[in-house]
Formats: C-alpha cells, structure tokens, sequence
C-alpha cells in the first residue's frame, strides 16, 4: 500500500503542492486531518471568474454581475458576515476590471482537467485550467487586491503544469478592484517550476511514508496562524484536535 493509500488520497493538485511547500502544517491540517476551512477570498474568485466566464460566452455586464453575485452567494447562503460581505464588495469593480481584457480567441472550455505525472510519485498532478482559448492558450484567473509586478513563483508552478500536460501557452491574469495585467509564462520558466512541484510531491510522498496519523504530523509541524489561508475556527479545530486523547 502505496502512504497515499493509506490516507485515502488519490490524487494531489497544484495548489496543494504549493500549500505542502509553503506551510506543512497548514496542508497537513486541511488535507490529512480533513480540517476544511472556508474562506471569502477564495469564494470571491470563483464569483469573479464566473462572472467573466458568462462575458466570454456574450453575456452582457449585467447577466456576468448577477452571475458572480450569485455565485458568491451560494456559498454564504445569502447572509455574508462582515468578512464575507468586504470581499463580496469587491466583487463587482473586480469583474468591470477583468472586462476590459481583451480576450486572447474564442471561449473554448472553463475548468477544463489537466492531469500530469512526475517519476517517483504514485498519484497523478490534477488540475483544472480557468479559462481554455482557441489559438493554442489557457489563463489562469487571479484575484488580489494588490497586482503584483512579476507572476508569483505559486502561481508559475500552476501554469507550468497545465502548460506540460497540454502542451499550449499559459498565462495568469491578475485582477484588482482596479486594474489587470496579463503574464504570459513562457518556455524557460516551465522546467524550473515543474521541478519545484516534482521536489514538493517527493517530500511529501517521502512525510506520508514515515507518519503514522494526522494527529502525530500535526503535533510535529508548526503553523503560521498569520498566514491568509488560516483562520480562527481553523485554529480551534486544530487545537482540539491535539489535545484530544
């Protein structure tokens, strides 16, 4: 039995890859102790990216507002708290910004599934690409609220993956409330970041081969509870978790 198996994890994806390097701990607790968390900025780029998805079939402005709030609302039942309602706020200037990219070709499929396998690792890679354009392109849709100047190293290693399992161009488009700017990763940064993920799924095919339970893991992997993708109720579950015979 392969140490996936033992956990019941059949396959593992960009994002948590780059979760494993970025804060084990964190990983271990959403993705071995099944300590899911959730979280409005998350829910506000699947809104925006559904938004802009119904613009690029030809809806109007309209039809893609309403669809992105509708959306973000789904996940809040329709009563966001105070949290919640800032990054719905943001949704809307978010969405008007991203429409006023120019759309590389024709739609031709959102959440579109790659799948990719790195030597020495028993679960495929699986990912699914935002937006996939005729013309030989996929983008991968980012909302923050600050651009930044360069691709970030997390996101490249997405790209670079969808860009070796389909074998097309990739981008990212950043969106604020503000502005976007469209990074398209080319051929040289592919190599480097896929190794960067191969390197991450070995170590954390060699961690789940030597752990005998989440709750040991945990206890030996600290977490920066600053980081944005832990919360309170996260931490509360993480603690009981630990001190729970």
């Amino acid at each position: 039995m392969s140490p996936f198996e033992r956990y019941a994890i059949d396959h593992l994806s960009p994002s948590s890859l780059n979760l494993w390097r970025a804060s084990p701990g964190l990983w271990t607790a959403r993705y071995l102790a099944g300590l899911k968390d959730e979280n409005a900025a998350m829910w506000r780029g699947h809104a925006v990216e559904t938004g802009l998805a119904r613009l690029f079939r030809g809806g109007s402005i309209g039809e893609a507002r309403s669809a992105a709030l509708d959306r973000f609302d789904e996940n809040t039942a329709g009563e966001a708290a105070e949290n919640e309602q800032t990054e719905r706020d943001l949704i809307i200037p978010m969405l008007d910004t991203a429409a006023t990219w120019e759309a590389p070709a024709e739609l031709a499929a959102t959440q579109l599934r790659v799948e990719h396998w790195f030597s020495g690792v028993p679960v495929p890679i699986i990912g699914f690409v935002d937006f996939a354009f005729t013309g030989g392109i996929d983008v991968e849709l980012k909302t923050t609220k600050a651009r930044p100047s360069k691709p970030r190293a997390d996101h490249v290693r997405q790209v670079a993956l969808y860009r070796a399992a389909r074998k097309r161009r990739g981008g990212i488009l950043y969106v604020t409330d503000k502005r976007a700017a469209f990074y398209e990763i080319e051929d040289g940064d592919v190599g480097p970041a896929l190794a960067d993920l191969a390197s991450a799924a070995r170590s954390l095919t060699y961690f789940l081969d030597r752990i005998r339970s989440a709750r040991d893991a945990l206890s030996c992997l600290p977490i920066d509870w600053d980081d944005w993708r832990a919360s309170a109720p996260l931490r509360a579950a993480v603690e009981n978790l630990l001190t729970t015979l």
